[in-house]
């Protein structure tokens, strides 16, 4: 396990201290606790930019503690207070890492005292992660098969478990896997796992993660445990049986040689007692049609995905297959849409999706305002200047035979650019309107099946003079819970993004401290005419949004109607389900649509990408990667794999990789998206932004999404390699 033990008293203050304070805080070190042990992340792997559970122990009790963790611009952001309980139990945080090596601070609230502390540096923030649970070795094989354009390959983290003599710091909530792109399980290790840790991973995969489990016999005994981990089957288990033929799997793993190992002859499965009325895609079966043995099943879970293979990956015979990495690695996503694209090299402009929204944040509006200097600019008057002072101020000074005119040219040249630099400023970035001092956009996401709805929501805030700002999310509507502001940083090496070799310049430097919850940022420092961006995140419950009765015929198209229970209409509204998109327009409330009196639906990627028909064929629109249409952006990140991934982009999605619900679409699901004008509070990100005299600042909403996914009615089974319900 990777831990930090750190002894107080601390090495240095927040403030400047006399040596008098030092000599009585050194005389006081009997009476504060021996050590603190610092662990971070899973057994001290975490990745930068992504929220990271952060554990204390050996404090003492009573104390209370808050914990700085530096930002991109090498600012510490220090956590909500945290006392610890009269057992001198182990303290709880959550942190983001804006730096490659961050340096992490502890501070006793009551005492004042802070102390550096080392923890291992964070993943890049670009690393994908993949978070094992079980001893499954082939995954770790399986990613090198993975395309990455990159040249990397996604990290492979075990899952740490208290048998393994390693502090467990996730817990039940989402974020502490939001560092996570997927998550596999063994069957047979998820008892090993606590409750609380599979709770946890139950919201992430409802709150849009991925998860892929690898169950065969030991699916029994999910269900018997019940729990989270029993809502991950696709059904209950009525019987193991026999498998007699292997040919399926041989097939879809691509390999062969599973028939003639030993342990094959004696290898069992479970049948699935709603095998004929499951939900979702069956990729593999064994028998003539997709509900005699299903053996991988994709379905949906909330806002999220499970793949369950009914096989036990970890346990011979497969353990030593080579087709298991093949097979694990086409679940995981190789040979997908983007398996040929490539990186086009030299490419300018943001580094993904994420970094495109937030220069569409920082970019003017309709109504005017924040701009930003060309850089053709800024390097031009460069090198004029350069070329002002040498060559030219050298070559007149010298001709005149007056060295000392060097003393009265020099200051001109520099008072004059000065100048210069400033009209360009003016005139580029020219102070907007008070409305536009902020600009925000917001998705929207509502499972109609369990009524759970989460909010992703994205600010900037420009200032006109030094200021400091609190910014928060209203934890008080009666909708809004688990909420969270942080910075939004871009991800990647670049100037000013999270891996950056070095901080990014800032003059506001200054601590920012959060209050007494993640919802409630305070202290952040804007610089003069210059923009701080942040990002917010909450969920809630929606209720019954949805009433419908939408169902899919025999050519995998939708029919039925349906009417939202929103109470605020929604505006260009469309349906998309599996390759397919229907034009709704407005809906209002509880106003029924039927799709009957739809002119029929038309190709989700052909709309994404605005193709339009040109003589005998049809070209799709180039995605503008210098585009600023934030409406744009989210709608293409919301269904970025739909729309051709990086071969349509050229982008990663980045941060906004967990808004894409195309995995759902394939799957018994549809998406209705649609936008708001003004919805009431509970039902949009409630910003609350005020300076340090208390005054109230009114953000601009640039986009607002909202998506609601349906569940489809179960039809009559299908045939074999279809999809089943």
């Amino acid at each position: 396990m990777s831990r930090s033990t750190m002894r107080w008293p601390p090495a240095a203050g927040r403030g400047s201290r006399s040596a008098v304070v030092w000599l009585l805080a050194g005389a006081a070190a009997a009476a504060a606790p021996p050590a603190l042990d610092v662990t971070t992340g899973f057994a001290g792997r975490s990745r930068a930019g992504a929220w990271t559970p952060l554990m204390v122990s050996g404090a003492r009790p009573g104390d209370e503690l808050r914990v700085g963790v530096q930002d991109p611009d090498g600012m510490f952001v220090w956590s909500p207070p945290e006392r610890v309980d009269a057992a001198g139990g182990p303290v709880r945080f959550h942190v983001r890492f804006g730096r490659p090596a961050g340096r992490v601070r502890i501070e006793r609230v009551s005492a004042d005292d802070t102390v550096d502390v080392t923890v291992p540096a964070p993943l890049p923030s670009t690393t994908e992660v993949v978070l094992v649970a079980g001893d499954l070795p082939a995954v770790g094989r399986a990613v090198r098969l993975l395309p990455r354009r990159d040249g990397g390959r996604p990290a492979v983290i075990p899952l740490p478990t208290q048998a393994d003599g390693v502090a467990v710091v996730a817990g039940g909530s989402a974020m502490d896997f939001d560092a996570v792109d997927t998550v596999v399980a063994c069957g047979s290790s998820l008892g090993a796992v606590e409750s609380g840790v599979l709770e946890g991973i139950d919201a992430w995969i409802r709150a849009g993660g991925r998860l892929v489990l690898a169950a065969g016999t030991s699916a029994s005994a999910i269900v018997t445990a019940g729990g989270p981990a029993a809502g991950w089957l696709p059904g209950p288990v009525a019987e193991l049986v026999p498998l007699r033929r292997v040919a399926a799997i041989e097939t879809h793993a691509r390999a062969s040689g599973l028939a003639e190992r030993p342990a094959a002859a004696g290898l069992r499965v479970p049948v699935l007692a709603n095998r004929r009325s499951l939900g979702g895609v069956v990729d593999v079966f064994e028998g003539g049609a997709a509900t005699d043995l299903p053996l991988v099943v994709r379905r949906a879970h909330g806002l999220g995905t499970v793949t369950w293979i009914g096989l036990d990956l970890d346990a011979e015979p497969f353990r030593g297959w080579p087709g298991t990495d093949t097979l694990l690695a086409r679940v995981l996503g190789g040979g997908g849409i983007e398996a040929d694209a490539v990186r086009v090299g030299g490419a300018t402009g943001p580094r993904d999706l994420a970094g495109q929204l937030r220069v569409a944040l920082e970019s003017p509006g309709p109504d005017g305002g924040i701009a930003v200097v060309p850089f053709a600019v800024i390097a031009g008057l460069g090198l004029l200047y350069v070329g002002c002072v040498f060559p030219l101020d050298w070559w007149l000074v010298s001709r005149s035979g007056r060295p000392w005119l060097a003393w009265l040219s020099l200051p001109a040249l520099v008072a004059g650019f000065t100048a210069t630099v400033a009209a360009a400023a003016g005139a580029w970035r020219a102070a907007p309107p008070a409305a536009a001092d902020m600009r925000s956009a917001e998705v929207v996401d509502i499972d109609a099946a369990s009524g759970a709805m989460r909010g992703r929501g994205w600010l900037a805030a420009w200032r006109r003079d030094n200021e400091r700002l609190d910014v928060s999310i209203d934890a008080s509507a009666a909708a809004q819970n688990d909420a969270a502001v942080t910075w939004f940083a871009d991800s990647g090496p670049g100037f000013g993004a999270i891996d950056g070799a070095v901080a990014h310049p800032t003059l506001a430097a200054t601590d920012s401290i959060y209050g007494a919850s993640l919802a409630e940022l305070g202290n952040v420092a804007v610089a003069a005419r210059s923009t701080r961006l942040f990002a917010a995140e909450w969920s809630g419950v929606a209720g019954d949004v949805v009433a419908a009765d939408l169902a899919r015929d025999a050519q995998g198209t939708l029919r039925g109607s349906f009417a939202h229970r929103l109470p605020f209409p929604l505006v260009g509204c469309r349906l998309a389900h599996g390759g397919w998109v229907y034009d709704v327009g407005d809906l209002p409330p509880g106003e029924r649509h039927d799709l009957a009196t739809n002119r029929g639906p038309r190709s989700l990627a052909g709309a994404l990408a605005r193709r339009e028909a040109m003589k005998e064929r049809e070209a799709a629109a180039r995605w503008d990667r210098g585009g600023t249409d934030l409406a744009r952006i989210l709608e293409v990140a919301g269904f970025h794999a739909a729309a051709g991934g990086f071969g349509y982009t050229g982008l990663d999605p980045g941060r906004l990789a967990r808004l894409d619900l195309s995995p759902l679409l394939p799957l018994d699901r549809a998406v209705l998206v649609g936008t708001a004008a003004a919805p009431p509070d509970g039902w949009t990100t409630p910003w609350r932004v005020r300076d340090a005299a208390g005054r109230a600042s009114a953000a601009t909403c640039a986009a607002r999404v909202y998506r609601i996914v349906i569940p489809l009615e179960a039809p009559p089974p299908r045939a074999a390699g279809m999809p089943v319900e």
